[in-house]
């Protein structure tokens, strides 16, 4: 895997931090806490493509 496939991890993780910040704005906490949990499950994959990389 290439540097491509980095700068799209990079880009996926800026992504998911995005949207993290977005969820925010939202009123449920619920909803919150569940995308936050589910950005987290997604970073950690990232992370587990990235040792794969290397």
């Amino acid at each position: 895997m290439g540097s491509r496939m980095k700068i799209t991890l990079a880009n996926a993780e800026a992504a998911l931090d995005e949207v993290l910040r977005d969820t925010d704005k939202l009123r449920s906490r619920e909803l919150r806490k569940a995308i936050a949990k589910y950005i987290e499950v997604q970073k950690e994959q990232i992370k587990a493509l990235r040792r794969l990389m290397n």
